[in-house]
């Protein structure tokens, strides 16, 4: 992966790579800080192999560090700054991590964080002007070249969300990434004179390849957004005319509203080419919202962890399809698979099953867990856990979660199906459909929903919505086995850093 980035980055030397709070690093600046940290991670004895996990939030420092593991040979481990230290204890043990790079901002704000890292061979923190003085007295240091790696050696450990146990360390070599950078090409379009915004955690799949490694390997520019606020990104989308915009549906939730609050003279969204949403569903009401505000067209996608964040992705100048995460993208092996003896299933909406993905993009397995690494395969298909169906097109409709598949009475209820009724409602903001268990019948049908505010006011009181209510709007639209028995209000659903809900605490 060095070695491909190394051309990018001296071809387009004098180019802007980075901006982040006004100040602009080129691509020739870049590669001298990050050989640089990339020779004091040698002498203090980071060898290949090696994992070095990275605690930092978005900033040039982030970016600088990853390069920085990678050259020197070692595995990366990103770790989420919102993290908690049992979080962080459990993939620092569990992925056998000896060294950090670490904020000492946030290591101070830890519980005991101090004592969390005692166990490691090192702990580094990067100060940039430091590393460019360095640069200046020891012209050794720019000259670092990479330690050979092979393309199935071991690149990034990245944890999975968690959202039904402990996170599992994904296992991604030089050659998947190196596959997922090429094979973005075909959908995710960037050329050198883009400017992409980083408002998605970098420590996160998706900011780190589609957006970091997406971005850096076309000689674009990245522009950074250490922490997401809706009018923060609006106000750099304008002063870096930004050009494309990748975010999670509550990302672009909130910068919809904060468009529609202050008035859309306010932020200037004449940049913008295209957004690419993903990691959430997006229902077509929201993403119609999206456009509208922001003036650009929404390309919605489908990918995991598990297989680099490269998937499927709709086309920017084909047929967008409402409710589709778009086609396959060039060199993806996409299936569906039946929940009974896992045989392949013909197109059509009639015919749901698990989404099975295959390709060079494709993860190695669980590090350290050979049984969950086995059941996650099926013939070289990794086993999603998610419910879809293609249509006659190869386009992905996803229904939910296997795992969160309701079974009330023998029937089958897909969660999904019942949120986009709910979430159509006018007064509905956001809204997560569970099963908890029936006596009777297996399974009873539970909605939790977040009303909006009302306009305008300064007490943020809520759109009045009852219950009954609810339940006459779901019977009209819904069969009478799929409507909730049951709906509580709440002023928010729980969310991981990625916007995933974590419907655990809903049951």
């Amino acid at each position: 992966m060095s070695d491909q980035l190394d051309r990018i980055f001296y071809r387009y030397k004098d180019r802007p790579a980075l901006s982040y709070h006004g100040r602009e690093l080129s691509y020739g600046e870049l590669s001298i800080l990050e050989r640089a940290f990339c020779r004091r991670l040698s002498a203090a004895g980071v060898k290949a192999g090696d994992r070095v996990a990275i605690y930092l939030p978005n900033t040039p420092q982030f970016v600088v560090a990853f390069l920085a593991v990678l050259r020197a040979g070692g595995v990366v481990v990103p770790v989420n700054p919102l993290l908690k230290n049992n979080e962080i204890e459990h993939i620092l043990q569990d992925s056998c991590a000896s060294y950090m790079v670490a904020s000492e901002q946030l290591l101070d704000q830890l519980e005991n964080g101090k004592a969390l890292v005692e166990r490691l061979n090192g702990v580094f923190f990067i100060d940039l002007e430091s590393l460019e003085q360095e640069t200046e007295t020891d012209s050794d240091s720019v000259g670092h070249l990479p330690v050979p790696r092979r393309a199935e050696d071991l690149a990034v450990l990245v944890y999975t969300s968690g959202t039904t146990g402990n996170p599992k360390g994904a296992m991604l070599s030089h050659g998947n990434l190196e596959s997922a950078v090429e094979m973005k090409r075909g959908r995710f379009i960037v050329d050198s004179e883009d400017c992409v915004l980083a408002a998605l955690p970098l420590c996160h799949i998706y900011g780190m390849v589609v957006v970091m490694l997406g971005t850096l390997s076309e000689g674009a520019r990245l522009s950074i957004l250490k922490n997401f606020d809706a009018s923060r990104a609006l106000e750099q989308i304008a002063r870096d005319r930004v050009t494309i915009l990748p975010a999670v549906p509550t990302m672009f939730q909130f910068m919809s509203m904060k468009v529609k609050e202050l008035g859309p003279g306010q932020f200037d969204t004449s940049s913008l080419k295209y957004c690419v949403t993903g990691g959430a569903a997006m229902t077509p009401e929201a993403r119609q919202e999206v456009e509208d505000t922001l003036q650009a067209p929404v390309l919605e996608g489908y990918a995991l962890t598990e297989v680099s964040c490269v998937a499927t992705l709709t086309p920017l100048n084909g047929i967008r399809k409402p409710g589709s995460a778009g086609p396959a993208i060039d060199g993806v092996e996409l299936r569906v698979l039946s929940p009974v003896d896992r045989s392949l299933l013909p197109a059509g909406s009639e015919n749901i099953g698990e989404v099975a993905i295959g390709g060079p993009q494709v993860m190695q397995g669980y590090y350290g867990n050979a049984e969950a690494t086995a059941d996650a395969f099926h013939e070289g298909l990794f086993l999603t856990g998610d419910l879809g169906y293609l249509d006659e097109d190869g386009y992905l409709f996803i229904c939910g979660r296997s795992k969160e598949l309701i079974i009330r009475g023998g029937q089958n209820i897909y969660p999904r199906e019942i949120e986009m009724v709910i979430r159509s409602l006018e007064a509905v903001e956001d809204v997560a459909v569970v099963g908890i268990p029936d006596r009777y019948m297996g399974e009873r049908v539970k909605a939790v929903v977040v009303l909006k505010t009302e306009s305008g006011s300064k007490s943020s009181r809520r759109i009045e919505l009852s219950e009954s209510e609810l339940e006459e709007f779901c019977r009209a639209r819904l069969a009478p086995y799929k409507v909730p028995r049951i709906f509580e209000f709440r002023d928010s659903l729980p969310r991981n850093s990625t916007g995933k809900v974590l419907k655990r605490l809903l049951v």
